[in-house]
């Protein structure tokens, strides 16, 4: 019953459902009839790929350089303080009054230029006593010497006895050694005059002169310190491996933190021969003449000290320098008929440089003058054609690299 329901039910479909389902069956045969008459109308008139010129494959482009030897040497860049050559405090040896200065804290002063007078009164005095106690012991010297030669004579005729010519040759010899007494008695005297007078034993800076006209100073008393700044001194520390490059004499590069832009010459004028047992290191005296007066005691300074001598080495930048399994290679270039560059890939030997980690050295495997590429290294293979970008890389022959 139920099939023949379903029967009965497409058998009772209406005239004009069966008309719209030809209509889209026409519609569906004409739009598939376009698409094969478009398609064979593509097909038939597209352009032989055959035909068509091959694309020209361009050789890539790298940087190169071309291998030079330079001068490789160690340095230190190490910071200290100036200070001057000699630093000298001047103390009062005698007591006294001063009547007379002739500088002022912070003068510059020349060299024998008086700094302070005491009263020499006393002094003076003093030395005319002496003075006149060398004339006395002179004239007792003169009388006693004489009285001796009358007693000799005397004594040779049998008139003197030999008791009074004792007498006479004693009373000569005390003569004498009082007047060499009053003589050192006089130098005394002068000397103590002399010590009234201060003055500077080298040309230099007045750090502190506290001293005033009126002013009494005892024996032993501070008055005066001076700096000597005409030649000024930087004391550096270093290791055990950088001592043994340092030689007296060498020329130091020095640039001071207040002066920027500008560059002083020193030497080594010391070099320690046992290390600091502070800073475990060994001092090193640098020395740098001040003509013009420009520097000063205290400044912050920057040693520029390299270390022995330069030695003359191949040096290639790390990067261009390809490792393969602890092997070390690079391409090497030479040219072609076509204006190219052939890529060869080569084995060298290298060693690394102290504090240029961007740096190496070549042992062996590359001659000057020959270039390398420098880039793109890691793309390359051996035998690849490749083409020099302009302003090819070139170590200067007198170009330094320095490592510190």
């Amino acid at each position: 019953m139920a099939y023949k329901g379903f029967k009965s039910l497409t058998e009772e479909r209406s005239p004009t459902d069966q008309s719209q389902s030809k209509g889209l069956r026409n519609i569906l045969f004409l739009v598939g009839a376009i698409g094969v008459a478009g398609g064979t109308l593509f097909f038939s008139t597209a352009p032989d790929p055959t035909a068509l010129p091959p694309t020209e494959i361009q050789s890539p482009v790298i940087q190169a350089l071309e291998v030079r030897t330079r001068p490789i040497s160690s340095k230190v860049l190490v910071p200290g303080l100036l200070q001057p050559s000699r630093n000298v405090e001047l103390f009062a040896e005698v007591d006294g009054r001063v009547v007379e200065v002739g500088a002022h804290d912070l003068d510059r002063v020349e060299a024998d230029q008086l700094l302070m007078f005491m009263d020499p009164l006393l002094a003076e005095v003093a030395v005319q006593r002496a003075r006149a106690s060398i004339a006395r012991a002179e004239s007792q010297s003169n009388l006693a010497e004489a009285n001796l030669d009358r007693n000799r004579g005397l004594a040779n005729v049998n008139v003197a006895s030999r008791a009074a010519l004792d007498t006479s040759e004693d009373a000569s010899r005390q003569a004498f050694a009082a007047k060499i007494e009053a003589e050192a008695a006089l130098a005394e005297a002068e000397d103590q005059l002399s010590k009234k007078t201060i003055r500077a034993p080298f040309s230099g800076l007045l750090r502190s002169f506290p001293v005033e006209v009126g002013e009494y100073v005892r024996a032993g008393e501070r008055v005066a310190e001076l700096l000597d700044v005409e030649r000024l001194e930087i004391m550096i520390g270093l290791t055990d491996n950088q001592i043994v490059d340092v030689e007296k004499g060498a020329p130091v590069k020095i640039e001071i933190t207040a002066l920027p832009g500008q560059t002083f010459l020193g030497v080594v004028d010391g070099v320690g021969g046992a290390v600091d047992s502070e800073t475990r290191k060994f001092p090193v005296r640098i020395a740098v003449e001040n003509e013009d007066g420009k520097l000063l005691p205290g400044m912050v300074a920057m040693i520029d000290l390299k270390l022995g001598q330069g030695r003359n080495e191949i040096t290639l930048p790390l990067d261009a320098v390809v490792d393969d399994f602890g092997l070390k290679h690079v391409f090497v270039l030479s040219p072609t008929s076509l204006g190219e560059w052939t890529a060869r890939k080569r084995q060298i030997e290298v060693t690394s440089i102290p504090f240029l980690p961007t740096q190496v050295a070549v042992v062996s495997g590359l001659e000057e003058g020959e270039q390398i590429a420098i880039s793109a290294v890691r793309r390359l293979r051996d035998g690849t054609n490749v083409r020099i970008a302009p302003n090819v890389a070139q170590a200067s022959p007198t170009e330094e690299l320095v490592n510190q």
